[in-house]
């Protein structure tokens, strides 16, 4: 039986066989093409300026217009993209843009929300967790990647790889138009009438504070958004004032899509659309186990946050990949610890070290 025990434990993680494998519903996908995936909803992909090069928003068809799902990163490259679309004709003869939803508050989700709002003045919907923090990260008092320093500093990174991410992380403001006053906040609660569908809302988090994915009604689609993605995983991080074990909490709202059926089409913001979403989320748990396990196998002596992350990650990062691979190594290390497979304290230069408590994945036995 020990070959069956697992760190995340049967609590977030009750294994299933047999599920089917996944099916790609698209190859193909050209930039800036609207792609109709079902019936009056489109997807319209547009360029990221990072390693994951693109990101998937969609467009759904109303009797008088459309309805905007997420919007891209503010890049002049996005806006003369979004001119061109608004002037299409497959855009204009089904009427303007309705309103815009936001599945969560990162910039390429929420970008482009102030200035297209400008160009149509229709009304935006966002989760209430989401919309207050994309609010505090857009005050232009703040300077939040600066606030990340003492987290940082904490978790053993030097002095001088700080100072160089704090030279080049992207600010948020740079990257985001100005939040528009008076966006709706949505009643999680209650379905959502969206393109001549009900949508019922799925709240996800750990990868965002409260994340928007939208199934329909009759269950032939869901709007995943980064929550489960295809190939990939989404960034699970430990950020200042945020979920300190975001990893527990993403594995639990997975428990969220574990039922939805393999005939479903996921829609994700990132690569190709899918069947088989039940299968995904088996994969990515297991992916979570692996990195669990690699972690605690590095973890010989009492070790920083930071000394984790050549056993994390086989290739070298850079620049602000630093920043966010130390966060997700925080957020493994936190559900260790959680787990009490490891423990941590705080020296007097106030860095933090973890080592293992001799405990087994079992919760309780000693190795």
């Amino acid at each position: 039986m020990a070959q069956t025990l697992t760190i995340i434990g049967e609590q977030l993680w009750k294994r299933r066989e047999g599920l089917p494998a996944l099916r790609y519903a698209e190859a193909e996908i050209a930039e800036g093409e609207p792609l109709e995936l079902a019936p009056g909803i489109f997807l319209l992909r547009l360029p990221l300026p990072f390693a994951l090069n693109h990101i998937n928003v969609y467009l759904l068809q109303e009797r008088d217009g459309w309805t905007l799902v997420d919007t891209g990163i503010h890049t002049p490259a996005n806006r003369a993209l979004w001119e061109s679309v608004f002037r299409a004709p497959w855009f204009t003869r089904h009427g303007p843009l309705r309103r815009i939803v936001v599945t969560h508050h990162h910039p390429d989700h929420v970008g482009m929300v102030g200035w297209i709002m400008e160009q149509f003045a229709v009304p935006v919907l966002m989760t209430p967790g989401e919309l207050e923090v994309a609010g505090r990260y857009a005050d232009p008092a703040r300077d939040v990647v600066s606030e990340r320093t003492p987290l940082w500093r904490e978790h053993g990174l030097p002095d001088a790889v700080a100072a160089e991410l704090l030279q080049h992380m992207p600010r948020y403001g740079t990257q985001v138009c100005a939040l528009p006053h008076g966006v709706i906040e949505i009643d999680t609660r209650e379905p959502l009438e969206l393109g001549g569908r009900r949508w019922v809302p799925i709240i996800g988090r750990g990868h965002s504070p409260e994340h928007l994915s939208l199934l329909s009604e009759d269950g032939a689609v869901l709007i995943g958004g980064d929550q489960v993605l295809p190939k990939i995983t989404p960034n699970i991080a430990v950020w200042p004032g945020g979920d300190p074990n975001p990893l527990h909490s993403y594995l639990a709202t997975l428990q969220r899509f574990e039922d939805i059926s393999a005939s479903t089409l996921l829609l994700p913001s990132h690569k190709q659309p899918f069947y088989g979403v039940a299968r995904r989320v088996e994969e990515i748990r297991a992916h979570h186990e692996e990195r669990l396990r690699v972690v605690l196998d590095a973890c010989v002596r009492p070790m920083t946050g930071y000394e984790f992350l050549p056993a994390l990650f086989e290739r070298e990062l850079r620049n602000e990949q630093v920043g966010f691979g130390l966060g997700e190594a925080i957020a493994h290390l936190n559900f260790l610890e959680s787990q009490g497979l490891l423990a941590s304290s705080v020296d007097g230069a106030l860095v933090r070290r973890f080592e293992r408590t001799g405990l087994h994945p079992a919760h309780g036995r000693n190795e």
